[in-house]
């Protein structure tokens, strides 16, 4: 797929940008992801250069932790200060627990709490931040850690650990800091390997943390790799949810997963203290799904910095190499693929989901099945065979003996339809072009041809002011033919189900000539309207059979480079089929270059 070559060279291209050793540093689901987001935006072309600008200056913004740390205050002194508001309860401290102790006569503890002994990289520590101490009462979620033996001394040496929503309160002449339940624990690896081996399976080699061993005990325990964190707000972060994603890997080895864990509420910025790379640990962790975490009303949430070297494997294992479908396991998710569409099913409902589709998909190493769910499914149905598309976010899961890929937008799942992105066609420096004789089943090609013919499809089902046979009556929803039922109603024939909006879209084929052969192929309604620079709401009010057919006429002669798709269908395996999916006109390419 030519697609893959494009991204292949785009991510050595951004590693000799950013100065990286090797492209195989830069998750390849990341360049896949990125370059599928500016291609969207650029549906009128974009230059190489451009693409690697917009690429470097993103993954600057994925990888820096600068804009994460300058929010992080790691001093006291803004309960301090005079005239001033106390910090917001958004802010997010980083600390150090200078002292314990149980106030006299009652069961209450107390943190004595300092700022940090650490500052963002390139800037100076604050100053006077350990003159600064307060008392602060501890909440009752973290007495179990104060009173049990698995954590003695743990509160000792200078404990660091992050703090969100501190409020101060005057408290016999003495401002205290009120209990808060945001916290996040710091961990070293010396002092802490017990309880990482005891409370996550983590052993310790060579100054390296490896997940090797079952817990000791149950305690809805999980540990990861950050792999990215998404603001509140940020692509499927909602404004009242900060996410950050850990690949999570099965004790003693094997694939690792994709797990989101979600921080709501008043926890929303304890997701500042972790970075990519850092390792995570959730102690009764609230379960949303089987891919998703919440810091929940019991959760205990520990960070082990990223300033200790994490395995490489183990850091990117589910997103740095590109995956193919011959290497799926059961049970991964987070799952970025780039195949190529075998055929897609009409749709099956479940019992409490209206839309689910099947996909059967390819990408030269295995073919493998997709179920699609909810409105994913019905952006599904507008997929065609032979088209390329970028899978994002699909979970795989063992059927039947076998692998299945699942997907929808509950789990954050997307489908980019490569083929069909606009902006390639007119960007020279993003494909290479291809003669015509030389365009072959299984294959998107991108081909500079001049148009000789215009024929209309003859659909029977459409519009009666279509004078010319040029269009079709499609189902509004999801874009599929009509067919009409034996009661004379409308239903659609992929969906199953009578239909309510219907559209006229345009049913044309034409011939193709690049001197080196002449081809016959479909187009796609949207390239179709185009070519003939009209839609087909102002075809149809054309007052006449002549001005229609005129007005059909216009592609003839006009040179254009297309996204020429080659391919088979299984009734009749043995004939190559083409489809323009994506054109522009050839005057078009190359400004941008």
């Amino acid at each position: 797929m030519e697609f893959g070559q494009t991204l292949n060279e785009l991510r050595v291209e951004l590693a000799n940008c950013i100065g990286a050793d090797k492209a195989e540093g830069i998750p390849w689901s990341w360049v896949a992801t990125a370059v599928s987001r500016i291609l969207s935006d650029h549906s009128s072309g974009v230059s190489r250069a451009v693409v690697l600008a917009e690429l470097e200056s993103a993954w600057h913004q994925y990888t820096s932790s600068e804009e994460q740390d300058s929010a992080v205050q790691r001093t006291l002194g803004g309960f301090f200060h005079r005239g001033n508001t106390a910090p917001a309860l958004t802010a997010l401290f980083e600390l150090r627990i200078v002292a314990l102790e149980q106030l006299a006569h009652t069961s209450i503890w107390m943190w004595r709490l300092s700022g940090s002994d650490t500052a963002p990289k390139g800037m100076l520590p604050p100053r006077h931040s350990a003159s600064k101490q307060m008392s602060a009462f501890v909440h009752q979620r973290f007495y179990p850690m104060i009173e049990s033996a698995e954590f003695e001394g743990f509160f000792g040496g200078r404990r660091a650990l992050y703090l969100a929503g501190l409020r101060g309160t005057a408290c016999e002449e003495e401002l205290k800091l009120l209990p808060t339940t945001s916290a996040v624990f710091v961990l070293q690896v010396e002092r802490d390997a017990r309880l990482m081996r005891d409370f996550f399976g983590v052993e310790v080699v060579d100054t390296q943390p490896v997940l090797a061993n079952e817990p000791a005990f149950d305690a809805g325990q999980v540990w990861g790799v950050v792999d990215t964190v998404l603001q509140s707000g940020e692509d499927h972060a909602t404004p009242h949810c900060a996410v950050v994603e850990i690949a999570v890997c099965p004790a003693g080895g094997g694939q690792p997963r994709l797990v989101a864990v979600e921080f709501r509420g008043a926890d929303i910025s304890l997701a500042q203290a972790f970075h990519r790379g850092d390792c995570l640990g959730l102690v009764c962790a609230a379960a949303e799904n089987s891919s998703t975490l919440s810091y929940g009303a019991q959760t205990l949430a520990f960070v082990l910095p990223a300033a200790v070297k994490v395995p490489e494997a183990t850091a990117t294992g589910v997103r740095s190499p590109r995956v193919w479908l011959s290497q799926l396991r059961p049970e991964t998710s987070g799952l970025t693929l780039l195949v190529r569409v075998m055929a897609v099913s009409a749709n099956m409902p479940a019992d409490n989901e209206p839309f689910r589709r099947a996909m059967r998909v390819s990408d030269g190493t295995a073919a493998c099945d997709a179920t699609v769910w909810g409105a994913l499914a019905q952006r599904v149905a507008q997929l065609r065979a032979g088209q390329t598309v970028l899978m994002r976010k699909f979970e795989a899961h063992e059927e039947q003996g076998g692998v299945v890929l699942n997907g929808g937008l509950d789990i954050g799942s997307a489908i980019d339809n490569v083929s069909a992105f606009p902006a390639v066609p007119h960007s020279a420096a993003l494909r290479r072009l291809e003669s015509l004789d030389r365009v072959r089943a299984p294959a998107s090609r991108y081909v500079r041809v001049s148009v000789t013919r215009v024929e209309p499809l003859l659909d029977e089902m459409r519009d009666s002011r279509d004078l010319a046979a040029a269009t079709k009556l499609v189902h509004a929803l999801c874009g599929r033919r009509l067919v009409r039922a034996s009661s004379g109603a409308l239903e659609c024939a992929k969906c199953a189900t009578p239909v309510a909006d219907t559209k006229s879209v345009f049913a044309l084929a034409v011939d193709l000539d690049d001197g080196t052969a002449v081809a016959h192929a479909r187009v796609a309604a949207h390239v179709a309207a185009m070519m003939l620079a009209t839609t087909p709401e102002h075809f149809l009010k054309l007052p006449s059979r002549a001005a229609q057919l005129a007005a059909l006429a216009k592609p003839l002669g006009q040179a254009f480079v297309v996204c020429l798709t080659a391919f088979t269908i299984a009734d009749s395996p043995n004939e190559t089929l083409l489809r323009i999916d994506a054109a522009c006109p050839a005057d078009d390419v190359g400004i941008l270059e």
